[in-house]
């Protein structure tokens, strides 16, 4: 078994010319949740932080990809940042809004230098970051955000987590996800049962080959209260999903409101 965060490769998933561009096209279908969630989803997902934050707030979505929820919000009113790593991302969201102030950047090595009131994190991105760099992004958001600012965010579930199976499969394509040209490709999904951790691994052989290590932390309530505490955020509220909802009956993730201390 491979060691927890031993291996981490977000940035290569992001930064390989190819791949980003694979990825954007998964963000604009709504067809299916590799990038992003569906459109009405997201739609509903901005009406809601709207009708939770006060009118005209200086807001910045960390990982905005394209800018399927900066759009909406700079349309709403607010003063809207994206940040993200990826240039294929970056310069689709800049040719469809002129009004958002985009920025490449790594949110985990690198700070705004931009007083913010609300700060957003979704599609389980705080999950996917090792505790290192989850400690480093959660003290420059301290230092970005005004005291009492808001951060939501969503991370999978341990209910999510009870419903995982590690796994192997393996297949063949051709002009694919990964590379042009044909490929074989292994996928393992690996168990952390203690740490409520799950990996998920693909490896591409083709004309090159690539490893992609995709973990995803699973939380508790009291995990995310202890934790944001320890940083001086204070867990004001939580949900179902994205949208505001609290049925918790088998919800797979939780988003949640912190607040700035």
């Amino acid at each position: 078994m491979i060691d927890p965060y031993s291996k981490i490769t977000t940035i290569d998933m992001w930064s390989d010319p190819y791949i980003s561009k694979q990825m954007l096209k998964h963000h604009l279908s709504f067809d299916n949740y590799i990038a992003s969630r569906r459109y009405q989803t997201i739609k509903k997902t901005v009406e809601f932080i709207h009708s939770y934050i006060a009118p005209r707030q200086r807001l910045c979505d960390f990982g905005c990809g394209p800018g399927l929820y900066t759009n909406v919000l700079q349309q709403k009113g607010h003063r809207v940042y994206g940040v993200d790593i990826s240039t294929t991302s970056l310069d689709y969201a800049k040719s469809h809004n002129k009004h958002v102030t985009y920025k490449q950047l790594n949110y985990i090595t690198d700070t705004l230098n931009q007083p913010l009131d609300v700060a957003m994190m979704i599609w389980c991105d705080f999950g996917a970051m090792a505790p290192e760099a989850r400690s480093q992004f959660l003290r420059n958001l301290h230092q970005t955000l005004v005291p009492g600012g808001l951060f939501f965010f969503d991370v999978f579930s341990e209910k999510r987590f009870q419903t995982l199976e590690e796994s192997y499969t393996s297949k063949e394509e051709i002009d694919g996800f990964f590379m042009e040209g044909p490929v074989s490709i292994e996928s393992r999904m690996v168990l952390y049962p203690e740490l409520g951790l799950s990996l998920s691994y693909d490896k591409a052989v083709g004309q090159k080959i690539i490893e992609l290590f995709n973990w995803d932390k699973h939380y508790t309530i009291e995990e995310l209260e202890i934790l944001l505490h320890d940083y001086n955020f204070e867990l004001v509220d939580y949900f179902s999903d994205t949208t505001g909802q609290t049925d918790f009956t088998d919800n797979e993730l939780y988003f949640v409101v912190a607040k700035r201390i």
